[in-house]
């Protein structure tokens, strides 16, 4: 039932490693996110059944236009790390967008440490660019959802 249910979804997941889960929301910049996903006819959501589980921040189910962002922790970052999830899959058709190198240079030692931990190595780059992304700044972030949703004649070559 679990492998079904992460084969289905992208989900953020248990913050093992020195996370509190009281992060902050910046409400600017969730907002700013939030409208940038709704100008790609991407819904954001946070009624979801799913946010009742206690240890879940958000999930992009794939193939869908929804990504769902759960009322705890920094709800920016997690749209920032489900969104990416939802662009690899609408935008990118599943090919990786950022270099192995920056995504090294992006991932936090605790990402690092919950990459070993969770993620299997037929997926780490997926969850590892999420990651990568999320960390960004979000003006950049924002830049960067521009430049790899663009049509593919338009977008730079990777």
């Amino acid at each position: 039932m679990v492998q079904t249910l992460l084969a289905l979804a992208f989900v953020w997941p248990i913050p093992l490693f020195g996370r509190s889960g009281g992060e902050r929301t910046n409400e600017a910049a969730l907002q700013q996110l939030r409208m940038a996903f709704e100008a790609m006819d991407v819904a954001v959501v946070s009624d979801h059944p799913r946010c009742r589980e206690p240890n879940l921040y958000g999930l992009y189910v794939r193939g869908s236009r929804q990504v769902v962002v759960c009322p705890r922790g920094d709800q920016s970052s997690t749209l920032r790390h489900e969104g990416w999830h939802a662009v690899q899959s609408l935008c990118l058709n599943n090919r990786r967008w950022l270099s192995r190198e920056t995504i090294e240079q992006q991932l936090t030692r605790t990402d690092r440490a919950e990459l070993r931990a969770l993620v299997a190595p037929d997926r780490w780059w997926r969850e590892a660019e999420a990651r990568a992304i999320a960390n960004m700044k979000v003006g950049d972030y924002l830049q960067e959802l521009e430049r790899a949703c663009k049509p593919p004649g338009e977008r730079p070559a990777v």
